[in-house]
């Protein structure tokens, strides 16, 4: 089956345009990556809890075995997103 000119021109105006579109949601893409770019990305809290679970964080799980203060901390922190009082028992 042969194409017309008509036909085959009308192709290559579609995938242009396909071509063009792809192009300008690359573009948008783009921009908005730069701008999320140039936002901090730190948090700045007074929340001494927040520092601790921080530098927690970097522990390996043999070093959180054996240090107290990270344990603590992060029962505290459990404590805060239950809503738990520190006078309320854990049911295991």
């Amino acid at each position: 089956m042969k194409l017309s000119a008509e036909t085959t021109l009308r192709g290559i105006t579609i995938a242009m345009g396909a071509i063009a579109a792809l192009m300008v949601a690359v573009e948008f893409q783009s921009a908005l990556e730069a701008e999320r770019a140039g936002e901090p990305a730190t948090v700045v809290s007074d929340d001494p809890l927040r520092a601790m679970l921080q530098h927690c964080r970097t522990l390996t799980p043999e070093e959180l075995e054996t240090d107290t203060t990270c344990q603590a901390a992060w029962e505290e922190n459990r404590r805060r997103f239950f809503g738990l009082t520190s006078n309320d028992q854990e049911t295991e």
